[in-house]
């Protein structure tokens, strides 16, 4: 049955394209028998301004839409908004660029609306005339048995997604179906839960049945720890480290796999540029942070990574417990002769605001484990260096050079000089992380690894 042979017209139609002239062209005399009748008939369009009526814009450039993190989301919010009965979407086979993104987004978005089964008719233009899809709302489950079947002959690039997540299930679900829209589906997604209490575990279950999901028996667990416990699970060759409150574009998946492809065996991870609400505007435009470059640590919250090579690095050292985890595991990762790849041109959505985050608790776990990541890796000249370079590079920083785009690769430091002044009791805090460095100094003795690779930099330069 064609897209033709169902009841027309449905009361509200909603048609999503790029650009309006493509679309109108495509889906022809049923657009035009459409808005002959009384039926409502929204237009949506990723690029084209509105030009009146009820036409919508996403306000993005062309080219945008593939590496728009908050996609989906827009359009589950028009979804939302109209509550169509029928749809028209991008045909996702021989479509390229942000065509190919939207389609991919639209079926993620059909998914997660807050009614789906309100549409009951998706119809793709594209190809060779209009195509009715049965079950609108799983249409993302062929898309991404496809997707998985156009690459079952290159299994060295098989990508596990890895999630831990605690109390933030709005957050988590948004993420995964970020991770839904991929136009290079994921062969897994793990997702480890700190024993929530806001039921993000029954959500996920019922509204995500392809995620392998794992519950621990109580939240005292360290970030640490439950994201290793999602690495070790992991079976295929790449791994894909998220937060849970982080949004990747549909186009995310695509370029950091096409990128480590390019790169020796010796890289062992591609760290994506972060977008974070109160980054200052421009900040990531910046002619040094939109440079490639091998860094000493990575962006925790958005980074792929080559599975084997953290499995011999040891994982997250799990005495960290949260904070600072990433460039202590990056040590390990140099001293056995990887690489770490800085990629701006992979960018994620991060939910959490721009440096450090406020509290004691944030502000004693990233003074400590600055301190333990050095004792342990750091060159003995560099350990001399590092109480000057903490008053002169961190407490006598100031804001404005953070904001300037100045400290580039360490941003886990940047607002600590705030939090020194703003949190109370501030100094009492750091003063209880220095006594737990000094408890942890046998530790330190035992793992010390001094880094000699070139890549090595100290987070207070």
């Amino acid at each position: 049955m064609t897209a033709t042979d169902r009841q027309f017209p449905p009361r509200r139609s909603l048609l999503v394209g790029v650009e309006p002239s493509r679309a109108r062209e495509l889906c022809g005399a049923e657009l035009t028998r459409t808005t002959a009748s009384d039926a409502a008939l929204r237009w949506v369009w990723t690029t084209a301004p509105a030009a009146g009526g009820d036409e919508r814009s996403l306000g993005l450039e062309a080219g945008q839409a593939a590496a728009c993190a908050r996609l989906v989301e827009q359009l589950v919010a028009q979804l939302n908004d109209f509550r169509p009965e029928r749809v028209y979407a991008p045909r996702p086979e021989g479509a390229v660029g942000d065509e190919r993104a939207l389609a991919w987004a639209m079926a993620a978005a059909l998914a997660a609306s807050a009614a789906p089964e309100t549409v009951a008719e998706l119809v793709l233009y594209g190809g060779a005339g209009l195509e009715r899809v049965e079950a609108p709302a799983q249409w993302h489950t062929r898309l991404r048995a496809a997707g998985l079947a156009e690459r079952a002959a290159h299994p060295q690039w098989r990508a596990t997604a890895v999630i831990s997540t605690w109390n933030k299930r709005g957050d988590v679900c948004q993420n995964l179906d970020a991770l839904r829209a991929q136009t290079r589906p994921f062969d897994e997604i793990v997702v480890v839960d700190n024993a929530s209490k806001d039921d993000t575990a029954r959500v996920v279950r019922e509204r995500y049945p392809e995620v392998r999901l794992t519950v621990m028996p109580h939240s005292e667990y360290g970030a640490c720890e439950t994201f290793n416990i999602g690495f070790a699970s992991v079976v295929t060759p790449l791994l894909a480290i998220l937060d849970d409150d982080v949004m990747l574009p549909p186009d995310w998946l695509e370029k950091t796999v096409e990128r480590l492809q390019r790169e020796p065996a010796s890289t062992a991870i591609v760290s994506s540029e972060v977008e974070e609400p109160g980054m200052p505007a421009g900040y990531l435009e910046q002619p040094h942070l939109k440079t490639e470059r091998y860094m000493s640590t990575f962006r925790g919250c958005a980074s792929l990574a080559r599975a084997d090579a953290l499995r011999k690095a040891g994982f997250y050292d799990e005495r960290l417990f949260i904070y600072g985890n990433e460039r202590d595991l990056t040590c390990r990762l140099l001293n056995l002769g990887y690489r770490v790849l800085q990629y701006p041109q992979a960018r994620a959505f991060h939910k959490t605001p721009f440096g450090i985050k406020m509290g004691k608790r944030s502000l004693y776990y990233h003074a400590r484990n600055a301190f333990l990541t050095q004792l342990k890796y750091a060159p003995a000249g560099d350990l001399a260096r590092l109480p000057f370079l903490v008053v002169s590079n961190v407490l006598l920083r100031g804001e404005k050079r953070e904001r300037a785009g100045k400290v580039a690769d360490a941003t886990g430091t940047i607002g600590i000089g705030k939090s020194l002044r703003e949190t109370p009791g501030a100094w009492w805090v750091v003063t209880k992380a220095g006594l737990n460095v000094l408890a942890n100094l046998p530790y330190c003795w035992k793992h010390r690894q001094p880094v000699r690779a070139p890549d090595f930099e100290l987070p207070l330069k």
